[in-house]
């Protein structure tokens, strides 16, 4: 699902599903994974006492998209944030994608033309 740096994915895939920092969740059709998102408890803030989650990966099969998979997938990733205690969610996306999260609600926080930023606050 898009780029991978195959070298250690093995590694780093089972150092993150069994780390309880980390949520992954995967969307299936059938016995084929079509879709997942990664995202990262990083913690409380150090003077607010506030924890930050961070997206790193949201991805849905091209021809699985346009069917609310990303969506379900998003709901997911807010229902765990906030259920790790978590104040903000934030991520960086491609320009392409700015759309899908606005429709869904989300707010664009910052686009210098090449990284678009995200942020949502629970």
């Amino acid at each position: 699902m898009g780029k991978v740096e195959h070298r250690g994915f093995q590694n780093r895939f089972e150092e993150m599903v069994h780390n309880p920092s980390y949520f992954l969740i995967v969307a299936f059709h059938g016995a084929e994974a079509i879709g997942y998102a990664l995202v990262q408890d990083y913690g409380r803030h150090l003077r607010l006492g506030k924890k930050t989650c961070r997206l790193h990966d949201l991805y849905v099969l091209s021809n699985y998209r346009q069917l609310g998979i990303a969506h379900q997938l998003m709901e997911a990733t807010f229902e765990w944030c906030q259920s790790v205690d978590a104040k903000w969610l934030q991520w960086n996306t491609s320009k392409e994608a700015i759309g899908f999260y606005e429709k869904i609600g989300c707010k664009c926080l910052s686009y210098d033309g090449e990284t678009p930023e995200f942020e949502v606050e629970f």
